[in-house]
């Protein structure tokens, strides 16, 4: 099986395009998206329209998802984050926030977890960046593989090491084999908000027959997407971060 694996698209439209036309030329199978539709860009509605279109496509709840139905205050979140939160919560359709109040917080597939943040505490929004919260993810499940979001960051982590994903420096092949029995946490970066440095979307096809993880980035219509930020009147620290990739 190839299984797409994506997250934090945060209201970019232009982004998520980008990448599922990406996807399409790779033979992916199944997908899941790990959270996080909707938040800071300017296309809510429109990003979870499209993704519902994804064949074969689960999707799990992310902090931005579930703080747009009031089930987790936004006041908590950063200045920027709540007042976009806040401005999306009025223009999520009926049929939208019904789709999001439908989410849950963690999907098992054999020998696989998916948790948007962390499995241990799936709506507490631990960010997985250092070895402490990495141990208690590895003590909370039992796969092989876990697979998250949330830091937009893409990542893989053993029980010793953090390995950034720079794909700007990887020439030959977006190819990552997995030749041992260790077990990983994987992030899969974000699609609408990168923040590692690198502007373009990213996402990773999971190939379960080669034991193979494959990080791909893409470009997309950035101008397009700040220009409906503005538009929006949404805090301009969000159309800043999209053009330094942080």
């Amino acid at each position: 099986m190839r299984l797409m694996v994506f997250s934090d698209i945060h209201g970019n439209f232009e982004a998520l395009q980008s990448v599922l036309k990406d996807a399409e030329e790779k033979n992916v199978h199944r997908s899941i998206c790990i959270g996080d539709l909707i938040g800071y860009g300017p296309y809510p509605n429109e990003c979870i329209d499209l993704a519902r279109t994804i064949k074969k496509c689960r999707f799990l709840a992310g902090n931005h998802d579930v703080a747009a139905l009031w089930q987790t205050s936004p006041y908590g979140m950063s200045a920027s984050a709540k007042e976009a939160i806040l401005w999306t919560m009025d223009q999520l359709s009926e049929k939208n926030k019904k789709f999001l109040k439908e989410l849950p917080n963690r999907i098992e597939l054999p020998d696989m977890t998916f948790a948007h943040a962390n499995p241990y505490n799936p709506r507490g929004w631990r960010y997985v960046l250092d070895r402490k919260y990495a141990l208690r993810s590895f003590a909370a499940t039992s796969c092989r593989h876990l697979f998250i979001g949330h830091s937009h960051r893409p990542l893989v982590i053993t029980r010793k090491h953090f390995f950034s994903i720079d794909l700007q420096k990887i020439t030959d092949s977006p190819e990552i084999r997995i030749k041992d029995k260790k077990r990983r946490i994987i992030n899969c970066g974000s699609v609408g908000q990168p923040r590692d440095r690198d502007t373009r979307a990213c996402y990773l096809i999971f190939d379960t027959s080669k034991q193979a993880i494959e990080f791909y980035r893409v470009t997309y219509d950035i101008e397009k997407t700040v220009q409906a930020i503005r538009s929006a009147n949404l805090p301009v620290s969000i159309h800043k971060r999209l053009l330094k990739g942080i």
